[in-house]
């Protein structure tokens, strides 16, 4: 693990780690956003004026009152979808405004409860990367162009440091896990329903504060519960019941609620001692409650649910799960015989040469290897009668990190045996894509993604031979996982649905250059044309297409909807998807000047602005064709995009 250090001061920072979803297209982040910002004062004016008036709402003389979140839908499971916002980009702001006034007072606010294994303990001033990143550094294109502490500054996963665990899983590993069961005989479970679409804003200000005083002073603004409270409502359209989902600021909002719930439950308990007849962890909004007997298991439950009450939740009571020791679920099996079954076939053609390094042994049979692995992995899930969506997103992040120490070959004196690795990446990646295909998600997207361009560039970089091979399976796999999408008209009939899972795995492949671009016809079927064309549809799709002249019927499409979509700019200051769309797209090289200069325009006449000169649109866009806002359409590495991805992480 390496240590960076990021600046302490850097307010701006909560734009890149509090309040954008983790589930987004691999192209999308708000780095470009944050340079902007850092540079309003060596930008020409209409640059300054768009970034000052959509973002900051300054020069604006009637800024509205709330704004609408982007609304997506994603695939939570085979079966299920899960809808995520984007907050407009002023609401993101007012969350980085608040965060710099009351970063201290959050933090007392969820130290009070000592069942949390997942709060805010202090601002970061630094974080660690995993080794396997710094080993693979080799391979990223993009350059770094700062010094010092903000040569970080945009991978660090989050405002504050955390106590605690970033991953649930990391808890159930934890030598804290294994000292509750030492202790106590009985773990008890408790779900809240559908948690964030069920808070009610206003309670926050019952969890800072006796509720007879908030009640009796609801028109005070000044408070840190009101204030938080109208961050969270002006990013969701005023709404007092549910905050957003995907972003960190909602989750910091939901913990401090949480932290007063915990201490109540402990305090009204009086005659049961914590740490001694019971405990719970609590992570966000799933509670863990060890007891010595299966009666107070059950009262504590009782009473957890019934403080809930108070707060407007409710406990989803047939998720509740009562084990005695070993505490050990079957999904927890489950991935410890699929780990131990992983690692044998990777003994059978992969050897340690050296720390975080790998190298391919001889592969007499590649398809042979490939099958009887992926046949051990459907019976390990037949006798635990498992799906493979229990399973196939912890392989594929267990494949990924072996591809990384893969290529994880400096050595120019070492000559390499272009026959082993590439037998090992079509074994790796046939077993891959077979995993993706059975159970596709966003999360494994990424990983995914990640093994598709390191096994690209490698290859590229060190098998003169071999690389062609790998690059063509890594196109025939892909072809094929997005041709059976297309099949699937499920999906598009969800409303707000955006195929990231799909997209992620496309983007990934256009590291393979204009000789292995996909077939327009499935780009069309499958993003294009499968429903309603959205922001993050029109700006995935257009990276991916470019100028390409094969794509230059779909290119029309996309920026036809665009244009449809940007017509009216009337309520560009509080639809977040309009704003969105309009900042990227000002720095698309594939849009015409001529539409930039017209959206430009009818910004300004919407916002009352005196209308740019000649010479003031000439200076605009030639600053905007050098800077962006979400999507980096000319400098981005996709694996450093990926890295990031894995620090922030989904909770």
């Amino acid at each position: 693990m390496k240590k960076n250090r990021i600046r302490r001061s850097d307010y701006n920072r909560v734009l890149i780690t509090e309040t954008t979803p983790f589930e987004t297209p691999i192209v999308f982040s708000n780095d470009g956003l944050y340079d902007q910002i850092a540079a309003l004062d060596s930008v020409g004016h209409v640059q300054r004026a768009v970034i000052k008036s959509l973002v900051l709402y300054e020069g604006v003389s009637k800024p509205p009152n709330s704004t609408i979140p982007y609304t997506y839908k994603i695939k939570k499971d085979s079966k299920s979808f899960r809808r995520l916002a984007l907050l407009h980009p002023a609401s993101q702001w007012k969350a980085r405004i608040f965060y710099e006034k009351y970063e201290q007072l959050i933090i007392h606010y969820c130290s009070i409860s000592p069942a949390s294994i997942r709060a805010p303990k202090t601002v970061a001033s630094s974080f660690y990367s995993k080794s396997s990143w710094e080993n693979i550094n080799k391979y990223k294109t993009g350059s770094i162009a700062l010094d010092g502490l903000d040569r970080y500054a945009k991978h660090a996963p989050s405002f504050f440091s955390y106590r605690g665990y970033d991953r649930l899983y990391k808890f159930f590993n934890s030598r804290d896990y294994l000292a509750l069961e030492k202790r106590f005989s009985f773990l008890k479970t408790l779900d809240v329903t559908k948690c964030f679409d069920s808070i009610y804003t206003h309670c926050l200000s019952w969890a800072v504060k006796d509720k007879p005083f908030t009640k009796s002073h609801v028109s005070v603004s000044s408070t840190f519960a009101q204030e938080f409270d109208g961050v969270i409502r002006h990013g969701n359209h005023n709404e007092t019941n549910g905050i957003p989902i995907g972003p960190e600021v909602s989750r910091v909002f939901a913990e401090i609620l949480f932290q007063e719930i915990d201490r109540r439950v402990i305090q009204s308990l009086a005659d049961l001692k914590f740490k001694q007849d019971y405990e719970f962890r609590r992570y966000v909004d799933d509670v863990f409650i060890f007891a010595r007997n299966e009666s107070i298991a059950n009262r504590i439950h009782d009473k957890y649910a019934d403080v809930l009450i108070d707060f407007n939740l409710h406990t989803n009571t047939a998720k509740s799960t009562c084990i005695g020791r070993p505490f050990s679920s079957s999904k927890a099996r489950l991935v410890y015989d699929a780990g131990q079954q992983a690692n044998s076939f990777f003994d059978k053609f992969l050897d340690q040469t050296g720390m975080g390094v790998l190298s391919p042994r001889e592969i007499h049979n590649t398809w042979k290897l490939t099958k009887s692995y992926i046949d051990s992995v459907k019976a390990l899930c037949h006798s635990n009668d498992a799906t493979y969506d229990e399973i196939a997103s912890f392989l594929i992040s267990v494949i990924t990190e072996r591809v990384k120490r893969l290529v994880n070959h400096d050595d120019p004196s070492d000559a390499i045996q272009d026959s082993g690795y590439v037998d090992a990446f079509v074994v790796l990646l046939d077993v891959l894509f077979f995993l993706y295909s059975v159970a596709p998600s966003v999360g494994a997207s990424y990983k995914l993604s990640t093994s598709l361009i390191l096994a690209a560039r490698f290859s590229k970089k060190h098998l003169s031979a071999g690389y062609p091979t790998v690059h063509q399976k890594i196109f025939d796999l892909t072809c094929s996982l997005l041709h059976d999408q297309c099949g699937m008209k499920h999906a598009s009939d969800i409303e707000g649905f955006v195929h990231l899972e799909s997209f992620n795995i496309a983007l990934a492949t256009r590291e393979l250059g204009d000789n292995h671009l996909l077939p327009p016809e499935i780009i069309d079927e499958l993003f294009v044309s499968a429903g309603k064309l959205t922001y993050f549809t029109i700006v995935a799709s257009l990276f991916y297409v470019r100028d390409s002249n094969m794509y230059q019927g779909l290119r029309k499409k996309l920026l036809d909807a665009a244009v449809e979509k940007l017509s009216d700019l009337s309520d560009i200051l509080m639809n977040s998807e309009k704003a969105h769309l309009l900042l990227d797209l000002l720095s698309c090289p594939y849009v015409p000047d001529k539409q930039k200069t017209t959206w430009i325009k009818s910004l300004f006449k919407i916002l009352q602005f005196t209308q740019p000169s000649k010479a003031d649109f000439q200076v605009f866009l030639a600053g905007i064709s050098t800077s962006h806002a979400q999507v980096d359409w000319k400098d981005i590495d996709l694996l450093n995009s990926l890295e990031k991805k894995e620090l922030k992480q989904a909770y």
